[in-house]
């Protein structure tokens, strides 16, 4: 996997955070939808 740059970095973190902001109704809401979304290797 080729890596990301710190720009890229930002903005994937940002579009996340728009999603959350979105999506959630309460912190525990977003934190299970940060939770739901950890890749495994």
């Amino acid at each position: 996997m080729d890596a990301m740059t710190t720009a890229e970095l930002n903005q994937y973190l940002e579009n996340i955070a728009r999603l959350i902001e979105a999506t959630a109704k309460d912190s525990e809401a977003a934190a299970k939808i940060v939770r739901d979304s950890k890749v495994t290797a």
